[in-house]
């Protein structure tokens, strides 16, 4: 295994043991909470001035995580799709931030939820590529191709849904910092921007997510067609 193979390695054996803390994690906290599969508790009762332990550590966690993404994307050899990976993180962390600061946690917890799983199929199948095992690779890659779909376009686009047009239907949105409460029309359609793009961002990377699947079914192992080319030619 040459140097900038182990380099990935690293990398995605650090980013494999991050999401398997986070997911579950996030899942867990949802479940206990009143947001588990209803989207109107991202609202009622707002503000959401009493936050669990588990979850401020849960958002802290998740901060560092991607402060720490921002710094890592630039200190490694550039892949080809390198802005959207930095617009993409710079989204993520804006989001992270805002709706810590504006009492927002419960629906930050459900889109960190629908982000976090596919990439867990992500970083095993590129582990077990560059270990050699190409078969379970394969399989591996298609749990996340599956997954993707269904976690990032469909039930992210349902909390985009939401955020369009559930907050008048539970809130005064009305900006008075005083009592906690910073969701206002201004402030929804500034939440709503961020969210979708970053579904925009994911659109383009589930286009790659299709080449290497037509690659597979031609034949051929699954490449991360991110790659540059010096990566391709070690792999």
């Amino acid at each position: 295994m040459g140097r900038l193979k182990r380099q990935r390695y690293g990398e995605q054996g650090w980013m494999l043991a991050s999401y398997l803390v986070f997911w579950p994690m996030g899942i867990w906290i949802m479940y206990q909470g009143p947001h588990w599969m209803n989207t109107a508790h991202y609202w009622i009762d707002y503000p959401h001035l009493l936050m669990t332990k588990q979850m401020k550590m849960y958002y802290l966690m998740q901060l560092a995580f991607w402060i720490h993404q921002v710094y890592t994307i630039h200190v490694e050899k550039k892949r080809k799709d390198h802005v959207a990976m930095v617009t993409h993180h710079m989204i993520t962390i804006a989001l992270i931030v805002s709706s810590y600061l504006s009492n927002f946690t419960l629906i930050g917890n459900a889109v960190l939820c629908c982000m976090d799983l596919c990439d867990i199929f992500l970083s095993l199948a590129k582990l077990l590529k560059y270990m050699g095992y190409t078969t379970i690779c394969d399989l591996t890659f298609a749990l996340f191709a599956i997954s993707w779909p269904i976690t990032r376009h469909i039930l992210f686009s349902i909390i985009i849904w939401a955020t369009a047009v559930q907050p008048s239907q539970y809130l005064d949105m009305k900006w008075e910092p005083e009592k906690g409460k910073y969701f206002t029309p201004l402030t929804q359609k500034i939440y709503i921007c961020l969210l979708s793009s970053l579904n925009l961002i994911m659109v383009y990377w589930f286009i790659m997510i299709v080449k290497v699947i037509i690659r597979i079914l031609q034949g051929k192992n699954a490449e991360d067609t991110r790659s540059d080319e010096e990566d391709e030619a070690v792999e």
